[in-house]
């Protein structure tokens, strides 16, 4: 009756008509975990500019996440890629995707070439969607990052902080 929450989970398994299977400490803990988000950028990193920092002409919008030029950049979450495209003098290299079931748009940009993904193609939570770079009007390698309300990314949606969630997707992927 709909998605599982976000945490951690353990199986018990019994056999037909029997007790349920020991749990052999020797071999540790059998929980797993089950997130619905990953972080997106798959190697060191740290915290850049947020939201609000000012801009020529206007302020920032989207998280910046520095890492080296190259680094896998990967689906926080699954969906479709509703746009893949370039912009020079802003957004460089850049994908967006809407998330399945989330009534968001994930946005990913300054990506150091053309996303590995299409336009109308389906991707998974955690499938490689391309590399951090500095495409576009960029000082040194990140992401930046956007996340946006329905209906969506230049489509009537308005823009959320996503600054809170990055980190929480950190702490667990």
């Amino acid at each position: 009756k709909g998605v599982a929450r976000s945490g951690t989970y353990l199986f018990r398994v019994r056999e037909q008509g029997g007790a349920l299977a020991e749990r052999s400490k020797a071999k540790g803990d059998r929980s797993f975990g089950f997130y619905d988000h990953v972080f997106p950028v798959r190697g060191k990193h740290q915290y850049g500019d947020g939201i609000g920092a000012a801009r020529q002409g206007h302020s920032h919008q989207g998280q910046d996440v520095f890492a080296r030029c190259g680094a896998p950049l990967v689906a926080a979450r699954a969906g479709k890629v509703q746009v893949k495209g370039f912009q020079g003098g802003g957004a460089g290299h850049y994908v967006v995707i809407d998330g399945k079931k989330s009534t968001r748009d994930y946005v990913y940009m300054h990506l150091k070439g053309k996303a590995t993904v299409g336009e109308g193609d389906r991707v998974r939570t955690g499938q490689r969607i391309g590399e951090v770079g500095e495409s576009g009007n960029a000082s040194g390698c990140h992401l930046h990052f956007e996340l946006w309300s329905k209906p969506g990314w230049y489509e009537g949606g308005h823009f959320l902080n996503p600054t809170r969630k990055l980190k929480k997707w950190d702490r667990w992927s």
